[in-house]
């Protein structure tokens, strides 16, 4: 049987995410042969341009970017699958244009031919594409037999619980949930799909998974950028739309879900849904007892000074935007029950990392007690030194009986080397060959608004805490956490990332 074409749809192809991300996941895909003959790309944007101008463009992006050596013959196959057409996205009028490039592309009928839509553009723009694509049925509900048609959405999936609501109903008018494709690039991060089978697939630690010996967990996605090119969107969302909303909820709901009965999409999803339904709701005051948000204002960053927020490009000057968020939640359920939960989250923070820290009970044996034995932890690192430590105590050498507590280390790369898939070469595969095990459902998007619409409410029109840019945080976080006689831990280096650097280097 003859393969179906497939016609590739970027809205927003001239963005910082399809140069950054996108186009190196193709050329990574074109590479591994995951790109079928009569697959094509057409890359859409409001600006105008050729077909060679835009290759080009993209073969220089592709050259920066991508995180392998780029073969040249394997970039002319990828740069000549790509097609750019110029659209207005709210001209309705001009999606006339857009099909006929398809038909083109295609050899027929659009609807003869796989068809993937990726909006890598604002969610207010989500609305005219859809609509524009069911009025000339370039969108359409799939039907067995017939060749697929899936829609791919960027975080953060509307602005608050109200506004994605809004846009699934609209968005679900076309697409069926199958067809649906809602992107957190965290879920195809090594690490992340690694907790999976840290704690389902060994015996030592999910028996102790639960609030019998676990103290606490912290969750830290630290960036030491500020907001780059991105002033305008950044000045809107603010980082507890931008990140804890989404990244750091999928985190937190992987590393405190129950077993699921299998590893297919719906049984993940199902159990991650009820980890969500079950953090304890919160009201507008006590969120403000919870809750930390931050500003940074100028410091110093690995030698070099840097602006405050409100001095960078297109950020209002009396912006009340957060960049810094640090908050406690807690679970109520029976495996986490009085169990807390620290997220916190920044830019211009002292060091970028990503890391999940679990920190075990301090019930020491009665031969211990006066000892110099701290807490067990594991800490998972996602970014950028991927892998996972897990620390002990131990005796020192000598006569004397004194304790230290040390780590046992395990490097990813290291073990399986640096060329692992990147997370948007997973997530664009997984869309072809329709597996939804990395992407959110709707009921996940929903829960997560529940909890945040109430947070972002409670904070309305009050300025956020200053913070140093190259620090971490305001100290207003810290007492957060230190009012439970808690303390933040790290991020810190392992001993195994003087071995990574060189090879990065190689």
């Amino acid at each position: 049987m003859k393969e179906h074409n497939c016609i590739f749809s970027v809205f927003g192809a001239t963005g910082d995410l399809a140069n950054r991300k996108l186009l190196p996941a193709l050329y990574y895909l074109e590479q591994e042969g995951y790109l079928k003959e009569g697959f094509k790309i057409v890359a859409i944007a409001r600006k105008e341009k050729t077909d060679g101008q835009y290759r080009e463009e993209a073969a220089d992006s592709i050259k920066k970017f991508s995180k392998r050596k780029v073969k040249d013959d394997v970039l002319k196959k990828l740069v000549l699958r790509i097609y750019y057409h110029r659209l207005e996205f709210s001209d309705s009028a001009a999606y006339i244009g857009l099909k006929e490039v398809i038909e083109k592309l295609a050899g027929g009928k659009c609807t003869k031919c796989d068809r993937i839509f990726y909006l890598a553009v604002p969610s207010y723009f989500f609305g005219a594409i859809i609509n524009s694509l069911k009025r000339l049925k370039l969108a359409e509900r799939e039907r067995p037999g017939r060749p697929y048609n899936r829609v791919m959405f960027e975080k953060p999936f509307g602005h608050g619980l109200k506004s994605a609501r809004e846009l699934n109903s609209v968005i679900t008018k076309v697409f069926a949930e199958s067809q649906i494709y809602r992107i957190d690039h965290y879920m195809a991060k090594e690490l992340v799909q690694n907790l999976i089978v840290l704690r389902f697939a060994n015996g030592i630690f999910e028996p102790l998974w639960n609030k019998e010996y676990i103290d606490h967990v912290q969750i830290t996605v630290a960036e030491s950028l500020g907001v780059e090119s991105r002033g305008e969107y950044y000045d809107n969302a603010g980082a507890v739309r931008d990140v804890m909303q989404n990244h750091m909820m999928q985190l937190l709901t992987l590393v405190a879900m129950s077993a699921p009965k299998s590893l297919n999409a719906d049984d993940l999803r199902s159990e991650k849904v009820r980890v969500l339904e079950a953090i304890a709701k919160m009201s507008k005051k006590n969120a403000a007892k919870a809750a930390v948000l931050g500003q940074y204002s100028h410091g110093e960053i690995n030698g070099k000074k840097v602006i405050s927020y409100t001095d960078e490009e297109e950020v209002s000057k009396d912006s009340k935007t957060e960049t810094y968020a640090a908050l406690k939640l807690e679970i109520s359920n029976e495996m986490w029950k009085g169990v807390p939960f620290y997220l916190r989250t920044g830019k211009r923070l002292k060091e970028r990392a990503t890391e999940i820290v679990i920190v075990y009970k301090n019930d020491l044996s009665r031969l211990f007690q006066n000892s110099d034995a701290v807490n067990n932890m594991m800490v998972i690192r996602v970014q950028p030194y991927e892998g996972i430590t897990l620390q002990f105590n131990a005796k020192v050498p000598g006569n004397k009986v004194l304790i230290d507590n040390v780590n046992m280390d395990f490097c990813h790369e290291c073990k399986f080397g640096p060329n692992s898939p990147e997370a948007y070469e997973r997530l664009l595969y997984d869309v072809m060959i329709g597996d939804h095990t990395l992407f959110t459902s709707w009921e996940e998007v929903e829960n997560a608004w529940h909890i945040f619409d109430i947070l972002i409410g409670a904070f309305k029109g009050k300025k956020p805490h200053k913070y140093g840019a190259g620090t971490w945080g305001p100290e207003e976080a810290d007492k957060l956490i230190q009012g439970d006689g808690r303390k933040w831990i790290g991020p810190s280096k392992p001993a195994y990332a003087e071995q990574l650097e060189k090879m990065y280097k190689q």
